[in-house]
C-alpha cells in the first residue's frame, strides 16, 4: 500500500506577531509555488560530499509559509507590482536547497549580536543581574573560546559572553528550558518591537528586489514585421527560452545573498545595472544587535518570518555584515596612541556649577588644565604618558571620514584600550598560568545557604509540598552534577593531551636549548656560508618579546618577518595563520607569553625560542632555521 503524500500544511501563520488573513492565492499561483519548491526534491538532508540540504519537512515548512506570506504581499504591492512579479519573488527566494537561515542561525558571529542585545536589554531592565545570570550555564563551552573576536566588550565580561553563546548554541536541545526563561526576561513591548524591526527590514529588501527584478527581465525585442522571423541568434531568442542562469532577473533572486551589503561597482559588475547596484548595496540597518535578537524571539514563536529560507538569511546576513567584527584587515592595525599626554597647563577659567546659572560670579574660582576639566566631568584620571595616535587620525581619514570625527574616533580607541585592558579587559582574565597561586579557599553555596527553617508539625499539607520541592530539586542537581561529571571528563581528556603537548614542547625547547649552546661558538664566529644577512624570511613568521631596542635591531635584519610590540595585545589571528611563532623570553609577561602558547598548542603552530640577546646572533638563528625546514621539506 503505497504511502499518502502529505500535504503542503494550511496552518494560520503570524507574521511579526500578528495573524495572517489575506486572500489565498490562485490556483495558478499555488501551482507556481509547488513548481518551484519540486526542482529542489531530489535533495535530502544530507548528501556523500556532505553537504548540508533542506529536509523535506523543512521545505514543506518554508512553502508554507511563504505561500501565506505572498498572499500579503500581493495585497501590500496591489498596483505597484504584478501578482506574478510578487509570487515571483518570495518563491525564488525561498525554494533553494541550502538552509540559508538555519546556517546563519549556528553562525557564531550572527549569536554573539543577539547575545549582546539581549545582556544590554537585562542589564537595564532586569532588577537584578542574578534573574538572568543564574540561567546561563557555570561552565561555558570551550570551543567557543576562539570562535568569538579577541576584542573585548566594554560593558560585559568575556566570561559571561561565553556563557551566554554556549546556551543560544545549546536553545534547541540542552538549554531549550533557560532559552525560553532567557526570552521571557523580554517584555511585551520590547518583544513587539523586535518583531516589527525584523519585519521592516525584510519588506525593505522585497520593495528593493521587486523594483531590481521587474528592471532587469529580458524584453522581447521588437523586429520588423516582413524579415524578423526570419532572423537568428541570441538577441533575438524569447525570454521564456532563456536557460534560468541566463536570466538577470533570475540571478538577481538567487544571488541576493552574495550581494547585499556589497560595493555598487561590485553589484553593477554582476547584474549590468546601475540602478539595481545602488538598490542593493543600498539595503542596510542601523541596528544589526536588535535584528540578530529578533530572529530568535521568532524562531522561538515560529513565526512566518523566521520560516522564508532564502529571504529570512537575507536580512540574517544583512545583521552580520554590519556588525563591528565581521570585518577585519589585521594588516591595517595602527597604534592606538603614541608618547605624549594631556595639556597640564592651567589656561581654563573655571567656575563651580551652581543651581541658578545667573548667581554664577563673573571671576572665575579657579584656573584648570585640559586634564582637570577631564576630570570634573567624567571622574576619570586621563593617561599620564600617552596621547591619541595621529598614525589613527590619518587612517581615518583616508578612509573618508571627517577630521574632527576621525580625531573623535581616535581619542575614543584610546580610551576604549584602557578600558579594555582595565576593569573587563584582558589583565582581569583568569588565566589558567597565572603566577597567583589561587589558593585561598572558595566558600561553598551550600555553606553559605540558611538552613531551612523547620514547619509547624500541624501543617502536614505544607511539609508535603515543602518535600516534594526538595525531592524535584534534587532530581536537577542530580541532573546537573550527571551533567558536570561528563563535563570533567572531557577536560580530563583536555588536560592529559595539554600534557602530552606540554612534554613535547619542553622536549623541543630542550633540543633547541642544546643546539645553541652546540653551535654557539660557531654563531660567534661566523654566520656561516649559508647565512647572509639581512635575511628575507620566507614564511609566515610572527615574533612576540623582547625590548624595544632588540626589536628595532633586529626588524632590518629579518625583512618579511611580522613583530609586535610587547605593550600590545597579542594578534591571535597572526597566530593561527603564523608558520611559526618566535618568541624572545625576555620582556614578556607571564600573562602575555601564556596566551601566545596557548593559541599556538590550539592551532598546531610550531613554537621557537631565540637564544641568545644579541639581534644578529637571534637573525643568523632564524635563518638557519628556515633553512633546515627547507631541507627537511626536500
Amino acid at each position: 500500500m503505497c504511502a499518502k503524500k502529505k500535504a503542503i500544511s494550511s496552518k494560520m501563520w503570524r507574521m511579526a506577531g500578528e495573524p495572517l488573513r489575506s486572500q489565498l492565492l490562485s490556483a495558478a499561483e499555488q501551482e507556481s509555488f509547488s513548481e518551484e519548491f519540486s526542482i529542489y526534491r531530489q535533495f535530502r538532508s544530507g548528501t556523500e560530499n556532505g553537504l548540508d540540504w533542506v529536509t523535506p519537512a523543512a521545505a514543506r515548512l518554508h512553502q508554507s509559509a511563504a505561500m501565506a506570506v505572498a498572499a500579503a504581499l500581493c495585497e501590500r504591492y496591489a498596483g505597484q507590482y504584478g501578482r506574478e512579479a510578487v509570487v515571483m519573488v518570495v518563491s525564488a527566494t525561498t525554494a533553494v536547497p541550502a538552509p540559508l537561515s538555519a546556517r546563519m542561525a549556528r553562525r557564531t558571529d550572527f549569536l554573539l549580536g543577539a547575545a549582546l542585545w539581549l545582556l544590554d536589554y537585562w542589564e537595564l531592565h532586569c532588577g537584578s543581574e542574578e534573574d538572568y545570570l543564574s540561567l546561563l550555564p557555570q561552565e561555558p563551552d570551550a570551543r567557543l573560546e576562539y570562535d568569538i573576536p579577541f576584542s573585548e566588550d566594554l560593558d560585559h565580561s568575556r566570561d559571561v559572553l561565553l556563557r551566554i553563546l554556549t546556551l543560544l548554541c545549546g536553545r534547541g536541545e540542552t538549554y531549550r528550558k533557560e532559552f525560553r526563561a532567557l526570552l521571557s526576561l523580554v517584555d511585551n513591548n520590547a518583544a513587539s518591537r523586535l518583531r516589527h524591526r525584523f519585519k521592516d527590514a525584510l519588506l525593505d529588501y522585497i520593495d528593493r528586489i521587486l523594483e531590481v527584478y521587474n528592471r532587469l527581465q529580458p524584453m522581447l525585442p521588437e523586429l520588423p514585421p516582413f524579415f524578423g522571423a526570419s532572423l537568428s541568434g541570441t538577441d533575438f531568442i524569447p525570454p521564456d527560452d532563456l536557460l534560468p542562469s541566463e536570466r538577470p532577473d533570475t540571478v538577481a533572486l538567487l544571488m541576493g545573498p552574495e550581494l547585499i551589503c556589497r560595493p555598487a561597482a561590485e553589484v553593477q559588475e554582476q547584474l549590468g545595472s546601475r540602478k539595481a547596484a545602488e538598490l542593493l548595496s543600498g539595503y542596510g540597518t542601523d541596528d544589526p544587535y536588535a535584528l540578530c535578537a529578533a530572529y530568535l524571539l521568532l524562531e522561538r514563536e515560529k513565526d512566518a518570518l523566521a520560516n522564508l529560507n532564502g529571504l529570512t538569511a537575507i536580512v540574517m546576513i544583512c545583521a552580520e555584515r554590519h556588525l563591528p567584527w565581521t570585518q577585519d584587515d589585521f594588516d591595517a592595525r595602527a597604534d592606538l596612541f603614541e608618547p605624549g599626554g594631556p595639556d597640564y597647563r592651567l589656561r581654563y577659567e573655571y567656575r563651580m556649577a551652581t543651581g541658578d546659572e545667573a548667581e554664577r560670579d563673573d571671576i572665575p574660582d579657579w584656573m584648570a588644565s585640559e586634564a582637570q576639566l577631564f576630570y570634573i566631568a567624567t571622574g576619570v584620571i586621563p593617561p599620564r604618558d600617552q596621547q591619541m595616535s595621529q598614525e589613527l587620525v590619518h587612517w581615518f581619514v583616508s578612509h573618508g571620514v571627517a577630521e574632527q570625527r576621525a580625531r573623535e574616533l581616535a581619542f575614543g580607541a584610546m580610551f576604549a584600550y584602557y578600558t579594555d585592558a582595565g576593569e573587563h579587559g584582558w589583565k582581569e582574565i583568569d588565566w589558567p598560568f597565572d603566577d597567583s597561586n589561587g589558593d585561598e579557599p572558595v566558600p561553598s553555596e551550600e555553606s553559605e545557604a540558611s538552613a531551612p527553617v523547620p514547619l509547624p508539625v500541624e501543617d502536614h499539607a505544607a511539609q508535603v509540598e515543602s518535600l516534594a520541592r526538595k525531592v524535584k530539586e534534587l532530581r536537577g542537581a542530580l541532573h546537573d552534577a550527571e551533567q558536570t561529571a561528563v563535563r570533567l571528563e572531557e577536560q580530563l581528556r583536555d588536560a592529559q593531551q595539554s600534557g602530552e603537548t606540554d612534554r613535547s614542547e619542553l622536549a623541543q625547547l630542550r633540543e633547541t636549548l642544546y643546539n645553541l649552546r652546540a653551535r654557539e661558538d660557531e654563531l660567534e664566529e661566523d654566520s656561516g656560508p649559508l647565512v647572509e644577512l639581512p635575511w628575507q624570511v620566507r614564511r609566515r613568521i610572527v615574533v612576540f618579546g623582547g625590548h624595544d631596542s632588540w626589536r628595532k635591531a633586529l626588524k632590518p635584519l629579518l625583512p618579511g618577518a611580522r613583530f609586535y610590540d610587547r605593550e600590545a595585545l597579542p594578534d591571535l589571528n597572526a597566530i593561527r595563520g603564523a608558520d611559526a611563532v618566535w618568541i624572545q623570553s625576555n620582556a614578556l609577561s607571564h600573562k602575555y607569553y601564556y596566551r601566545i602558547i596557548d593559541t599556538a598548542r590550539k592551532n598546531n603552530i610550531p613554537v621557537r625560542y631565540f637564544g641568545f640577546a644579541s639581534a644578529k646572533k637571534c637573525a643568523i638563528q632564524l635563518a638557519l632555521d628556515e633553512l633546515a625546514e627547507e631541507k627537511k621539506a626536500e
